[in-house]
């Protein structure tokens, strides 16, 4: 065992010895343009490079994603893997020993207990496939599978099993295996008694185990075979088993869906098993739960395209017109697979066929047109209710396209389906999105409309500054002597000097792997994009003109503030205007100061 000490110099070797250009030239085709190698980027589909590595400074950063960091988080990214494990994989490449970190009591324990779960869910797994394959017990999961079409081959592929009769079975030969008692209750395989004792939560219930990433299973979803209630039973949530972060069946899925850049979601175990059964292996489901943003991101990490297929009952469109809300705004390109007959995906396939289904997949509508579709098929918009309806509607999924030419395109065919005059439908976009950028306006006004620098050129002067104090340390006392923290308007970049601040104050140096470690995920992303973004400026002087830029838009902020004060106490005959008044008199001294 190492101590923590020796396990840094371990990962400091690593990266020493590691080269980003030829990691990222390994899975990237690059070209240098200037100080820097561009390429399209892996990690979302594009045309046009706006992924750029700088081997110099050891950082990548893609201008479409946002995606960026260091080689261990190149790697991390590329491969699906943990920050640890991405550098004891480039460890591996390098032919550098892999040490053991030292690790305290309480993290022992835990790596222990996190074991014995994975270990007993392993155990449950077999359990119950061995008794739908291997026993009597399982005779009527077979006959229901093969009713539905599963073949021996996906029985296989999703280790299905089945829960046997009886209150005890599994409860009894785990604890005759040294099972203990309380360990089945934490994991849910088996349920208190109020009168004392306790009974197996699955019992003659289809069983589909639901594994994480890696295909270690984590849970379970039992089916009825009859009209039992409810109609699926899952395991509680446990330290494993998280539905908002779990997707059912992306551990076979995950592979399919990097090469055909798209995943389906579906809502159900068995419209996946279903989909997989008949080729179409790039499918999830949502355990039975709204989607949510944790699972988008999952899915996002191997194709940025999500196709929803769920039911076409009124419920199942409802909860696609969620789901295409989480992803789409968390930057995903949605689109919906709607069935024209049948209540799921699991049903139109044994009705028509795989080839139908894969037709529908072809036809599938994108956001704007799955929401005028839905508008069409669930209002009368023939009287005028229903057209004010209808607007009120589809107004805030067309102020949500960016491209102009798309939008001009939808607001036709918007006006068009629903009869209305297109000049009247673009004055009611125009009022809603005044209104809208009206709601979202903060009391202070944009900064642009103050001193016409704007948002973006505040941004612009924090990036340079950060990527400066990353190549000239030594500077922070200076900068931090010229402008105060607060004047930074950037969280991510506040973050990141106080991590600067505090390397100085303990005469420690600012290193990649220390604000890896240090830095939370979104604000280390920023300073890649810091450090990349001015490499050509890496020999150019600016830092004085930046921190003037900061400053005095810092001081114009201020004069706003305590201008709209001012009035408001005037107004209210509060003496305390006056002083208001002067502390404006001092800042507009010190704006001509910096002027």
């Amino acid at each position: 065992m190492l101590d923590n000490t020796s396990y840094n110099d371990f990962v400091e070797r690593v990266y020493s010895s590691s080269d980003i250009l030829k990691v990222v030239s390994s899975y990237v085709s690059l070209k240098k343009r200037g100080h820097n190698y561009w390429g399209c980027c892996p990690f979302h589909r594009e045309n046009t490079p706006s992924f750029s590595v700088v081997p110099d400074e050891g950082f990548f950063y893609c201008f479409g994603c946002h995606k960026g960091g260091n080689v261990f988080k190149f790697v991390s990214l590329i491969e699906n893997i943990s920050y640890g494990e991405a550098i004891r994989l480039q460890a591996e490449r390098l032919n550098i020993p892999i040490p053991q970190k030292k690790k305290s009591a309480i993290q022992v324990k835990k790596e222990q207990e996190i074991k014995s779960l994975y270990k007993i869910h392993e155990m449950a797994q077999n359990f119950f496939h061995n008794c739908l394959t291997k026993t009597g017990y399982g005779k009527p999961g077979i006959l229901y599978l093969q009713k539905r079409g599963i073949n021996k081959e996906i029985i296989e592929k999703f280790h299905l099993g089945f829960a046997p009769p009886g209150w005890d079975k599994l409860s009894s030969a785990f604890i005759k295996r040294g099972i203990n008692v309380e360990l089945l209750l934490q994991v849910g395989l088996i349920v208190k008694k109020k009168s004392g004792g306790h009974y197996d939560r699955f019992r003659e219930r289809l069983i589909i185990p639901i594994a994480d990433e890696k295909g270690q299973p984590v849970g379970f979803g039992a089916r009825t075979l009859g009209n039992d209630q409810p109609k699926y039973l899952n395991s509680p949530e446990t330290a494993l088993f998280n539905k908002r972060r779990l997707l059912f069946g992306l551990n076979e899925a995950k592979k399919f869906i990097r090469h055909q850049e798209y995943s389906i979601v579906v809502e159900g175990y068995m419209d996946a098993i279903a989909l997989a059964s008949s080729g179409i292996c790039n499918t999830v489901a949502s355990l039975g739960t709204a989607f949510t943003v944790e699972q988008c991101k999952k899915l996002m990490r191997y194709s940025p395209n999500i196709y929803f297929c769920y039911d076409s009952d009124a419920a199942g469109q409802l909860a696609t017109i969620r789901a295409l809300s989480i992803a789409h705004g968390s930057g995903a390109n949605v689109k919906v697979i709607t069935l024209p007959d049948g209540k799921d995906p699991d049903e139109f396939i044994r009705k028509h066929s795989a080839s139908a289904f894969t037709k529908l997949i072809d036809e599938a509508l994108n956001f704007i047109d799955f929401h005028l579709y839905h508008i069409v098929h669930t209002i009368d918009y023939t009287a005028l209710e229903g057209k004010l309806k209808a607007v009120t509607l589809i107004l805030p999924v067309l102020a949500s396209v960016d491209n102009s030419v798309e939008s001009n395109g939808y607001i036709i065919r918007t006006a068009q389906t629903l009869g209305i005059d297109e000049t009247d439908l673009r004055s009611e976009l125009q009022k809603h999105q005044r209104k809208s950028k009206h709601s979202n306006l903060p009391v202070i006004k944009s900064m642009k409309s103050i001193d016409g620098t704007g948002n973006d050129a505040i941004i612009k002067a924090g990036r340079y500054i950060i990527s400066k104090i990353w190549r000239e340390p030594d500077i922070v006392d200076y900068i931090m002597a010229s402008i105060s923290m607060d004047e930074f308007t950037d969280k991510n970049h506040r973050e990141i000097l106080s991590y600067t601040v505090r390397q100085a104050a303990d005469h420690e140096p600012v290193s990649d792997i220390t604000a890896s470690e240090l830095l939370s995920d979104t604000a280390y992303t920023e300073l890649s994009r810091c450090i990349v973004e001015n490499e050509n400026n890496a020999e150019t002087d600016l830092l004085d003109d930046y921190l003037k830029t900061i400053h005095l838009s810092y001081l114009k902020k201020s004069y706003l503030e305590h201008s709209l004060r001012a009035d408001e106490l005037e107004r209210k005959g509060d003496n305390g205007f006056q002083q208001e008044l002067r502390e404006i008199q001092r800042i507009i001294k010190e704006m001509d100061g910096v002027n």
